[in-house]
């Protein structure tokens, strides 16, 4: 991990995590005396293929990405956790090694609980265990989703669900990305974004700025985002009742 994750001592006793606050009373004790806030700073890796999972991680106002990586290097994001889940629970549960890269996205807040200490209390608790597998499942779900997505839509639509999807995570107007990351998520060339985000400028649906992409007319882009947009939330909110 980088030298630029920061934790912060204390519990933490409000959480914009959806996990963290869909716990029972007893469970949210139980936790809260083994987990700490941390500062995530973009480009942090959190994981990497095929090393030991130590911590598992609850976005709050942090945005991480998991990145399938090939043999020569080329990457692709296969998956987005946000506030609304967690990363790092079924290697935690299982005690196995990471399959994929796990990186900071957009930074911000983020909790951490140490993968032997999660293990212990999912083992003790079968609510927890539930609640856990059930948004693995949906971050499943939507690493499913995203193969259909990359496969049959164009760039544009892509795009617009990538961009809502961070707007959602961040409750921020601006999407604070480069382009070259943005390419990366979506995974096509630094020219076809540029070239993407310079149609929806031209159509008043964002403004480009240095490091980050305000959005401007969050209705009509939904409109023209694809079904995956949609689908994701559903499966979300179906699998664990979350919004």
């Amino acid at each position: 991990m980088s030298e630029a994750v920061a934790e912060h001592e204390g519990r933490p006793l409000e959480t914009r995590n959806l996990v963290l606050n869909a716990l029972c009373p007893t469970d949210r004790a139980a936790v809260e005396a083994d987990i700490r806030d941390l500062t995530l700073a973009s480009g942090d890796v959190l994981y990497e293929p095929a090393r030991p999972v130590e911590w598992v991680y609850f976005p709050q106002t942090a945005v991480l990405s998991v990145i399938t990586v090939m043999l020569d290097g080329r990457s692709v994001e296969s998956d987005t956790v946000g506030c609304e889940s967690v990363v790092g629970v079924l290697p935690a549960l299982g005690t196995a090694v990471s399959t994929g890269r796990t990186l900071t996205q957009i930074p911000g807040l983020a909790s951490r609980i140490a993968a032997a200490r999660l293990r212990h209390h999912a083992e003790a608790s079968p609510d927890f265990r539930k609640l856990l597998i059930r948004h693995s499942l949906a971050n499943l779900a939507q690493a499913h989703q995203s193969v259909a997505c990359n496969a049959l839509h164009t760039v544009n639509q892509r795009l617009c669900r990538w961009l809502l999807m961070s707007q959602d995570r961040t409750a921020k107007a601006f999407v604070e990305l480069t382009h070259e990351y943005l390419a990366m998520m979506v995974g096509v060339h630094r020219s076809t974004i540029t070239e993407a985000l310079r149609v929806l400028a031209d159509n008043d649906l964002v403004r480009n700025r240095r490091r980050s992409i305000e959005i401007l007319d969050r209705p009509r882009m939904e409109a023209q985002a694809c079904e995956c947009y949609g689908v994701i939330r559903a499966n979300l909110h179906r699998l664990t009742g979350a919004a």
